[in-house]
């Protein structure tokens, strides 16, 4: 868990946090609100394409991969070695930006098997978006919706103990099939 309370949290500072306590994979628990109010259901979102090319741009500058990469073009007395090193960098960053985003969705997916038991689902599939939250390359990140609040019916099962228990269980569930799934170390 990364926070252990009701307060805010910079989306860069629980990653970071996330990051620094080895996590396998980051979910963030959601409720949702539609200015319609008769939408209802539960959604998971991974990273995106879109989001992905933006955090491999960010951090290549941060760590002026590009930069380097364009300097080394430009003089010929820097040795083949360090423009190998630099593309090398780069696309060990794009490695793990597939991976992650490859076993979120895997992640999502059994999570959803497992929420389908609750009967609100609203996507059958994870989605892609380019929330703050779905950004790291360092381990796979899941946001779910649990439902809408803006949503009557909704907004009380979210308030009731059991649904709520329901959730998390289904949660754990799809999280502990794909672990023993793609974990399990043989003999």
């Amino acid at each position: 868990m990364i926070r252990n309370g009701n307060y805010y949290l910079s989306i860069s500072k629980r990653t970071k946090i996330a990051k620094k306590n080895n996590v396998n994979v980051l979910i963030s628990i959601h409720a949702n609100s539609s200015k319609n109010s008769k939408i209802f259901g539960l959604s998971t979102w991974v990273i995106s394409k879109k989001r992905i090319n933006s955090e491999i741009n960010n951090l290549s500058k941060s760590n002026n991969i590009i930069y380097n990469i364009k300097a080394l073009k430009n003089n010929k007395k820097h040795v083949l070695k360090k423009k190998i090193d630099l593309y090398l960098k780069l696309d060990t960053l794009k490695l793990r930006f597939k991976r992650v985003q490859k076993t979120g969705y895997i992640l999502a997916k059994n999570i959803i098997k497992e929420l389908k038991n609750t009967n609100s689902i609203y996507q059958i599939n994870p989605k892609c978006a380019n929330f703050g939250i779905l950004k790291s390359p360092y381990f796979p990140s899941i946001l779910i919706e649990t439902g809408f609040i803006s949503n009557k019916l909704e907004e009380k099962k979210l308030n009731n103990a059991l649904y709520q228990k329901k959730l998390v269980n289904s949660i754990y569930l799809g999280l502990k099939k794909y672990y023993f799934k793609h974990h399990t170390k043989t003999k």
